[in-house]
């Protein structure tokens, strides 16, 4: 058998030139994904501050046991969000496919996976919250440790329900749908402050529980969002559909799931380990505590500035990976530089008044202008905001690459550049060179810097699509016997071509693959080393 001569077509996957109406078209898609993400996670930063405010009535240990119980939960959640992430890039590109069956097995499979592993995390933390806050709180009041306790064991029972949420957040964003979890957030966090001033005030017959009222509340609301969306999924009046199908781990899936979001998990561990070890070196300088508090008040602006890069992040997830559903790939590559070039467009807009207002910014958050924090904190900002534009760059390169199902990148270029070269620079720079905090600064923006090289190396290369490819059912059943010659010329004469058309599919059986639509029907058998197309390409 071999495979039948078809039409030559250049083998460079870089994307044609595109008129400015259709790059203003491309733009409209990226905005209509990334607007609503950038209000949901405004809305999630708002009800957070508000927990703080309602927990700062009941008096500074309950602030302390809240904040250290929640830097304790982020860690967990960290772990559980990489199911989210997974399962986000691969429903995608079941979208991109036009395949229902499989995002509905995405889907489940998301579900199963979330829960098992929520639920040993859950069993573990009921033990641990105690250590891990007696841990955390070394020498600090004991008080602090029985609150926080208390508030972790109730968040560590609920942990289903709150990564049941996150999950079905990224599974709609994945399938393109960003205006539904903007609507459930909106609703869920307004619940989710009432009940909470409700259990921990009390009013009527129900208690003042304080602090582990705060917890219960947060549970209950993220209890109600997650039934209510299963109704959502499975009304079927949603991108995300379940049809009749078991919740059987299937083990495949769940490495797949798991290869594509743990490094997301791990990513984020070392970027916040990275943070405190930052946190040690700064405060041993000659600004002491100062710099701290100006490293505090850098990282708050920039969670605000950062907002539309994580919201483009999502969206260049969804779409890269919906265009290698159907094996597009020069609509994948264009729609991630659009992402790309906007976010890096958006930065500069918004980190040009930190630079130039830098000592306003921070006066706002200490209005007693102590001069070392003023000083410190102005030099951070002409230092590190100059560099942001540049975690654009990364930021939603990484996204884009999730979207093939590639993050091995983001992890590697936060471990490296910035937990490895930038602490060490800053240690190197602060201390034996002599340059104190202003060599801290420059080191957080070296590894900005490097990390933005790495990651925009890696998105300009052909290997994510190779990564993609490998996550494949085609892939893994028929294309990886053949030669890389013969997998290319498929992919570029048969695959991308038929997947083009708006109405095809794609069946993969154990003899060959099927291409159906409404007009026709393509079968390709495969053998050893070629295939034979039975239809008109």
């Amino acid at each position: 058998m071999t495979s039948r001569p078809l039409a030559a077509t250049a083998t460079d996957t870089r994307p044609a030139a595109i008129s400015w109406g259709q790059r203003q078209d491309l733009i409209r898609v990226v905005w209509k994904l990334a607007l609503p993400v950038i209000l949901t996670n405004l809305l999630q930063s708002l009800v957070n501050a508000i927990d703080v405010f309602m927990v700062g009535r009941l008096g500074p240990i309950a602030i302390a046991a809240v904040g250290m119980g929640s830097a304790i939960r982020m860690l967990v959640l960290v772990m559980l969000i990489s199911v989210a992430a997974g399962a986000m890039s691969l429903i995608a590109q079941a979208k991109g496919a036009r395949d229902p069956e499989r995002m509905s097995f995405v889907t489940r499979q998301a579900i199963s996976s979330g829960v098992l592993l929520s639920l040993v995390l859950a069993v573990a933390g009921l033990f641990l919250a105690r250590p891990l806050m007696a841990l955390v709180n070394s020498g600090g009041e004991p008080e602090a440790v029985d609150l926080g306790a208390a508030y972790l064991r109730i968040l560590f029972l609920g942990t289903p329900f709150l990564v049941l949420n996150i999950v079905f957040n990224r599974l709609m964003q994945g399938a393109g749908d960003t205006v539904t979890p903007l609507i459930l957030t909106g609703s869920l966090n307004v619940l989710n402050v009432g009940l909470n001033y409700l259990l921990m005030f009390g009013a009527g017959p129900i208690p003042a529980l304080g602090v582990a009222g705060a917890a219960l509340g947060t549970v209950i609301a993220r209890g109600l969002g997650v039934a209510i969306v299963f109704v959502i999924i499975y009304s079927g009046r949603n991108e995300v559909k379940i049809r009749p199908g078991s919740y059987r781990p299937d083990w495949q899936m769940y490495k797949d799931i798991f290869a594509i979001g743990i490094p997301s998990g791990v990513q984020g561990l070392f970027r916040n380990g990275s943070r405190l070890l930052v946190l040690g070196i700064i405060t041993s300088t000659e600004v002491g505590t100062y710099g701290a508090a100006a490293l505090a008040i850098g990282f708050q602006v920039e969670a605000l500035v950062f907002m539309p890069g994580l919201a483009l992040n999502v969206a260049a997830t969804s779409l890269v990976g919906q265009s290698l559903g159907s094996w597009q790939t020069d609509e994948a590559r264009l729609r991630g530089n659009t992402a790309i070039g906007i976010g890096l467009v958006v930065m500069i807009v918004l980190a040009l008044p930190v630079i130039i207002f830098a000592p306003a910014i921070i006066r706002l958050f200490d209005p007693s202008s102590h001069p070392v924090l003023l000083a410190t904190g102005t030099a951070y900002f002409h230092i590190n905001t100059v560099v942001l534009p540049l975690s654009a760059l990364a930021m939603v390169a990484n996204g884009a690459l999730r979207g093939a199902g590639d993050s091995l990148p983001g992890l590697y270029g936060t471990m490296i550049s910035r937990a490895l070269i930038a602490v060490s620079l800053a240690w190197v720079l602060a201390f034996p060179v002599g340059m104190g905090s202003v060599g801290v600064w420059i080191a957080l923006a070296v590894g900005v810097v490097l990390e933005s090289i790495y990651m925009m190396w890696r998105w300009r290369s052909d290997t994510w699509l190779k990564v993609a490819l490998g996550k494949t059912e085609i892939y893994r059943t028929h294309l990886r016997h053949l030669p890389a010659a013969k997998q290319q010329q498929y992919l570029r004469e048969v695959r991308a071509p038929l997947m083009a058309q708006a109405d095809t599919r794609e069946f993969v059986e154990t003899d060959g693959v099927v291409y159906t639509s409404a007009e026709r029907e393509v079968r390709i058998a495969f053998s050893a080393s070629a295939w034979e197309v039975d239809g008109a390409i």
